[in-house]
């Protein structure tokens, strides 16, 4: 009988719905970071001080937030679960772990912290970090599709060896 689980393109590979919504709110969130970053270091004037925009790509910047922290809550339970117990794209998606955590930790920082020392420390931190972000994303999705392409190509691991490792204790082998 043929389980759904049992094969790891069904499990590790998001639907196209579902790569989309990543790529959607990850790809809002960059944008509205490098609004704000543009807007605050290169379109400003000294007379003016800050630029009006500013304030509206940090507002799209917070919803941004909320709809990503969704969509990467849908991909924790089976992309990177899965992807963890078959060794599967773990460099890359270690550094997508920790990137997502150090953006969490400085953004929560940069809305709580009040001390400007701390708070230009964790400005700097998060764009930073935010801007190599994009890269990891864009590492990340192509190293999967092409150690999934080659996966195919090579017949991959047959049911037999899949079902062992997702179910060890089935399969032990008696002494």
């Amino acid at each position: 009988m043929h389980r759904p689980h049992s094969h790891p393109r069904l499990q590790q590979r998001l639907s196209r719905s579902h790569e989309w919504w990543v790529y959607g709110s990850s790809g809002t969130l960059a944008a509205s970071g490098i609004g704000w970053l543009v807007c605050h270091f290169l379109v400003k004037s000294a007379a003016l001080g800050p630029n009006p925009l500013e304030v509206w790509w940090l507002r799209l910047h917070g919803a941004a937030l909320v709809g990503f922290l969704i969509v990467f809550g849908t991909v924790m339970p089976a992309h990177v679960v899965y992807g963890w117990r078959h060794r599967l794209n773990r460099g890359t998606g270690i550094a997508m772990l920790l990137v997502i955590g150090i953006l969490a930790l400085s953004g929560y920082g940069l809305y709580y912290l009040v001390d400007d020392q701390w708070r230009s420390a964790a400005s700097t931190l998060h764009w930073l970090v935010g801007l190599c972000a994009m890269a990891v994303v864009v590492a990340h999705a192509i190293l999967g599709k092409q150690s999934a392409h080659a996966r195919l190509r090579s017949g991959g691991m047959a049911r037999s060896e899949l079902r062992r490792q997702h179910h060890p204790a089935r399969h032990k082998v008696s002494e």
